[in-house]
């Protein structure tokens, strides 16, 4: 694909993302993505089969994002500062992409995962990140040993569920984005000391 070519197709899935916030799947439209990205129509199918296909390279993308966060914390020297690092970076993520973190995680749009997605064994590999800090946090006596996916799973509800209050305007009483973000290193220091 050309330059000229990888430009339109990143216009698309940008203005894909932001029209599938603002009206969701039933509303959204080809047509209107091809209107905002200032394409014909035509072009858009040159790039993605349908809507569907569309939604789930977005999808796609955002998730190449987040992961290229969260590889960040393999730096730290330790599997508790591993582990902390992935906290901060899940967090830095939603902070700073919240539109790719509102499709991925608050929209609905896992749905629209590519088929090879949907036909892979096991957790995702963002998921799988966590579990494997988990694991080797266990492994390293940081945390009880247990079933280190449902562990996972309570320490990702548990950041999820603050940045998506965070984003959906529900903690601004908390103040600006730093402070949020010392609460949020509180609670989730808080979670770990109790899985100690």
């Amino acid at each position: 694909m050309t330059t000229e070519g990888d430009q339109t197709r990143a216009r698309l899935l940008r203005e894909a993302r932001d029209l599938y916030l603002e009206d969701g799947f039933g509303r959204f439209s080809l047509r209107e993505v091809a209107r905002r990205a200032e394409v014909s129509a035509a072009a858009v199918y040159r790039h993605f089969e349908n809507k569907e296909a569309l939604l789930g390279e977005v999808c796609q993308a955002g998730l190449q994002v987040f992961y290229g966060y969260l590889v960040r914390a393999l730096s730290a020297p330790t599997p508790l500062e591993r582990l902390g690092a992935t906290s901060t970076q899940y967090l830095r993520f939603g902070l700073e992409n919240s539109r790719d973190y509102r499709v991925l995680f608050m929209g609905g749009a896992q749905e629209f995962q590519s088929a090879a997605t949907a036909r892979q064994q096991g957790p995702h590999p963002t998921f799988q990140f966590l579990v494997d800090r988990i694991r080797e946090c266990m492994a390293g006596g940081v945390l009880k040993v247990g079933e280190a996916q449902e562990v996972a799973t309570v320490v990702w509800a548990h950041a999820h569920g603050l940045v998506s209050l965070r984003l959906a305007g529900q903690l601004e009483r908390v103040g600006d984005d730093a402070a949020f973000a010392g609460l949020y290193h509180r609670a989730m220091q808080q979670l770990v000391e109790g899985l100690a």
